[in-house]
């Protein structure tokens, strides 16, 4: 219903209480009995009540004041008026005035009493004797009632309440015209309860205009909100994706830092933007943009910063004034924002902005930078795997380069030095050292070491001792902070300065093979996970160099030694005496070759089998052997002869050579079949003492001496040595070794009969 209805239901109204005084006039003028002595009052209480209705709209108000003036004029003052039930299925009372003031009774049913037989019948009832009267209702006490008197109230032709008035008295005179005017008052109190319903309505759709008013403009303030944020998101969105866009094309952190402080200033129009990484108890500054001076290092216990790496939680401080941890770079810094850079969950740093002049920043700053952060984040890890796998690329690279080196060395001294050096090298690290294995003594034995306090080789440590032997006895790697304080360390290493350790065994499957040990003397050097993961896949390829040059090592042994007799054949002395006589040559130094030959060998042979003939030969080569310099080329020469090189060797020298070597003889062999006596003859060739041009012609004057140490008998020595013969003597050999089984020959003289 609209403004309109309203008026048009005032103006009906209006006609209506018009009406109503046009027939309060005619009354008054129609009758001056005794009956109607009261006409002006209520005439007075019908306009009172008309204006009433017109002043006010509250039915409980209106409602009132008209059972008031119709008690008061019908002389009593107990009167009600019911109305209809919301759902319309009874009659309950709106208004109660002297006794139903206090006596509200139950609502009542179509029929029931007299008012709901008025409501029944639609027409005005009288009851003379309420407290006899049949049809009263059981549930009201009715001892205060005498005579009541009912009318109906009418919307249109419905009846909408009952307006009633009673007296204590019995049978008490109701004239017509105070039912007449009871109707006027039920009239003027279904105008105002018409009006009531009327302005309840208006009253609602005014509300829920307003209603509707208020929601609309919170709706459009809330558009407006909306659209603000929107636009504000979208900027932020775009400003984020250049940023974004800048950073994307980073993959190197320090260049990243710098484009990430850059773009938000640039972009984003931050005065005072700044990146810190975290290193070990300090903060270090990667780039800034803003601060004349800026700090480049902060300790991790000081400043906003390092409360915000430390607790991980963004930062926002509106007025640093406020807060005790704010480090002042500069004096008009007015807030400050901090929110940590994660790579992955570990905390490495933080974005700090700062404003400056009396701007603040504020919540939406807190939040766009933290969303920035995010992004940052993604690309500091990506920028770190890419770096792991540059880094990985390079070492793998590195790790061929090594490997190839070392499988192409077979030297095995020089494969160990070359590991030790790439392994530094490879781990960027200061120090470094090898050991291997001695299966026979059980024991760790340490090739070589560089970059240490001492020269370490040659040291040997138990299995279990410091941590190359833990490393050994565990065959896992092992990471070890300060070496000088731990309490598993070697007494071989007790001087050895501060340094971070790692090391890994060298395993070729089960079989231990050795340790590698690398290490720094920085303490900020700390060894990662893919450090350890670096040095064993280096092991591997270190073991397999080392067991390269072992079995070259072996080959090559076996190649140039008599398996029988196992020193030196005949291939590869001729090639390294041939050496050997070069440099004598070159240096003028002596050289002699001596060959042995056994006597009567085939003879054991045939008495005793070959079984027994090697273990003699065996017997033979252990004595030359011992009794030989190791700078002294031992050979086996053919069947059972012996031939050797004797460096920096005179006649003399010779001459007390086998005089070692006869007497040693002499002792008896133990074989499977007993003591066995063997005697052997020997001839020598003395460089410096011949014209020998070169080492075959020396072995060739050797061989001849041989021969003829046979031919005079065995077990006895000649040497060929042209100096000597001349005099007949060899003038170098000791008075006491001379004997006539020593005989000194030369080319020029070939006889037997000069003895010494």
């Amino acid at each position: 219903m609209d403004i309109e209805s309203l008026r048009a239901e005032n103006e009906a109204l209006k006609a209506r209480i018009s009406d109503l005084e046009r027939a309060l006039q005619h009354a008054q003028d129609e009758s001056r009995s005794p009956l109607f002595s009261a006409a002006p009052d209520c005439f007075t209480a019908l306009h009172e009540t008309a204006l009433t209705i017109m002043r006010h709209l509250d039915l409980n108000d209106v409602l009132e004041a008209i059972v008031l003036h119709a008690t008061r004029l019908a002389g009593t003052s107990d009167g009600y008026i019911d109305l209809l039930s919301p759902d319309g299925t009874q009659m309950e009372m709106k208004i109660g005035v002297g006794w139903y003031a206090e006596h509200c009774r139950e609502p009542i049913d179509i029929g029931d009493g007299i008012g709901g037989r008025v409501w029944q019948t639609g027409k005005p009832m009288i009851v003379r004797d309420y407290r006899t009267w049949e049809g009263r209702v059981p549930f009201l006490d009715s001892s205060s009632i005498g005579t009541i008197v009912a009318v109906p109230l009418r919307s249109g032709s419905t009846v909408i309440g009952v307006l009633g008035i009673s007296y204590f008295e019995s049978d008490r005179p109701v004239a017509d015209a105070l039912v007449d005017m009871l109707l006027r008052f039920a009239d003027l109190a279904a105008i105002a309860i018409g009006n009531a319903r009327l302005y309840t309505i208006v009253q609602n759709e005014l509300a829920e205009r307003r209603r509707i008013e208020a929601e609309l403009r919170e709706n459009e303030q809330q558009l407006r909100r909306l659209y603000a944020i929107t636009r504000r998101q979208a900027q932020e969105l775009h400003l984020i994706g250049q940023v974004r866009e800048a950073i994307a094309r980073e993959i190197d952190l320090p260049a990243l830092f710098r484009v990430v402080v850059e773009s938000i200033n640039a972009t984003f129009g931050y005065t005072l933007v700044c990146i810190y990484l975290r290193d070990g108890d300090n903060l270090i500054l990667q780039h800034q943009v803003g601060y004349p001076s800026p700090i480049n290092r902060i300790p991790l216990d000081k400043g906003v910063i390092s409360r915000t790496i430390l607790s991980g939680r963004p930062t926002l401080i509106t007025d640093v004034r406020s807060d005790p941890n704010f480090i002042g770079v500069m004096d008009n810094i007015t807030s400050e924002i901090c929110v940590p850079l994660c790579d992955q969950e570990r905390v490495i740093g933080a974005l700090n902005i700062e404003s400056v002049d009396g701007v603040v920043l504020t919540e939406d700053d807190l939040r766009l930078i933290t969303e920035l952060t995010g992004h940052i984040n993604v690309a500091i890890e990506r920028a770190r795997l890419y770096e792991q796998l540059w880094r990985r690329v390079q070492q793998l690279d590195a790790l061929y380069d090594i490997m190839t080196d070392m499988i192409g060395n077979l030297d095995l001294d020089a494969v160990l030095q070359t590991i030790v050096t790439r392994m530094i090298a490879l781990l960027r690290a200061t120090h470094g050292m090898i050991a291997l294995y001695d299966p026979e003594q059980r024991n760790l034995r340490i090739h070589y070491s560089t970059g240490m306090d001492h020269n370490y080789a040659n040291k040997r440590l138990a299995l279990g001792e410091g941590l190359i032997g833990k490393v050994a006895l565990t065959r896992q790697p092992l990471v070890v902070y300060n070496y000088e304080h731990w309490e598993g360390q070697s007494p071989v290493f007790r001087s050895m300065p501060s340094s971070n350790v790692l090391a890994a065994p060298l395993l070729a499957g089960d079989e231990l093979i050795g340790t590698l040990s690398v290490g720094d003397v920085s303490l900020a050097r700390v060894f990662t996970n893919d450090d350890i993961r670096l040095l064993s896949m280096f092991a591997q390829q270190a073991t397999i160099a080392i067991k390269n040059a072992r079995l070259f090592a072996e080959v090559q042994h076996l190649a140039i030694t008599d398996p029988l007799m196992g020193i030196y054949n005949r291939r590869y002395f001729f090639s390294a005496a041939a050496r050997e006589f070069e440099r004598a040559r070159r240096h003028r130094h002596t050289l002699a070759i001596l060959i042995a030959d056994l006597d009567n060998f085939k003879q054991i042979n045939d008495h005793y089998g070959h079984p027994i003939g090697d273990q003699v030969l065996q017997a033979v080569s252990n004595t030359f052997r011992r009794e030989l310099r190791s700078i002294d080329l031992l050979a086996r020469y053919g069947g059972e002869e012996i031939i050797v090189l004797l460096p920096e060797t005179d006649c003399s020298g010779v001459i007390r050579v086998v005089e070692r070597l006869r007497s040693r003889l002499l002792e008896a062999i133990a074989t499977e079949r007993g003591a066995i006596h063997i005697t052997a003859s020997f001839g020598a060739a003395v460089s410096q003492r011949i014209n020998a041009p070169d080492v075959e012609t020396l072995i060739g004057s050797a061989d001849r001496a041989l021969l003829r140490a046979k031919q005079q008998g065995k077990d006895r020595l000649v040497i060929w040595c042209d100096a000597c013969a001349a005099n007949g003597v060899c003038l170098l050999a000791p008075p006491e070794a001379c004997d006539r089984r020593i005989t000194v020959v030369s080319s020029t003289n070939t006889s037997p009969e000069k003895t010494a």
